[in-house]
């Protein structure tokens, strides 16, 4: 089970991320103690080392984080946030090893596809090195972490699975809804085709789970639609849809 760590000076403030982090089944442990051990000693501890990601709480501020970050040297920190930061802010905190933001108040699904995103992300990255490494031998290389390229050709999938994704990703990352994904669809019965779109999505996240081990490529976002995964939609983009993509910015 993985396990995260939210630092923080008030416990209470934290009890509605720790519940989403719970139902997803991560082990979370929430301490002021930690924290305070820490800003006692200003050294971390060996233990917080055991845990996969450390959040760091709205109640710490920017200047704590900032010296707590530049003492660690792989990237685990995760900064709690009220409003969607700055790009120039975000930026900033990469400096200081922080590396990602979540909203203190985010969706189940939102934190599922952060936290899905960053485990496959070092998954990547992990065996990558590894390949790396074995080429080069002990040199030391400077590995640039990118989503990697994802051809969906290469699953067998329907023509109608294929033009779901294709809608999608024409989507630009953003919620379709259903009924804009089935249209031009032959069936004139509108629950037929809500029934063959919900299948068709449902093989789709099945097929891409098994080839590349991306769980939930097409998230259900109730009242809205369907959105494809961020993770899947960066690699189509470097994949399948790199020769659009490229044509569309020229």
């Amino acid at each position: 089970m993985n396990r995260i760590l939210i630092l923080t000076k008030n416990i209470s403030v934290e009890t509605y991320l720790q519940q989403q982090l719970q139902k997803l089944n991560y082990e979370v442990l929430v301490s002021v103690s930690i924290w305070e051990m820490w800003e006692n000693v200003r050294r971390v501890d060996r233990f917080m080392k055991s845990f996969q990601w450390i959040f760091l709480s709205e109640t710490i501020s920017d200047n704590e984080a900032q010296e707590f970050g530049e003492q660690f040297t792989t990237d685990c920190l995760v900064r709690i946030v009220g409003e969607e930061p700055l790009e120039a802010t975000s930026a900033k905190w990469h400096d200081w090893h922080v590396f990602d933001w979540i909203l203190a108040n985010t969706s189940l699904e939102r934190l599922r596809e952060k936290l899905v995103y960053k485990s496959l992300l070092y998954q990547v990255e992990f065996r990558e090195e590894k390949k790396e490494l074995a080429a080069y031998g002990n040199h030391s290389l400077d590995y640039q972490k990118k989503a990697f390229p994802l051809y969906y050709s290469e699953i067998h999938f329907t023509k109608l699975e294929k033009d779901i994704i294709q809608r999608l990703m024409a989507a630009k990352n953003l919620s379709l809804a259903r009924e804009e994904l089935c249209r031009g669809w032959r069936s004139k019965n509108k629950n037929s085709k809500l029934s063959q779109l919900s299948s068709a999505v449902t093989k789709i996240r099945k097929k891409v789970a098994e080839a590349y081990g991306i769980e939930e490529a097409v998230h259900t976002l109730w009242g809205e639609g369907y959105q494809l995964n961020t993770y899947f939609y960066n690699c189509l983009l470097k994949g399948e849809f790199h020769s659009q993509s490229m044509s569309l910015n020229q």
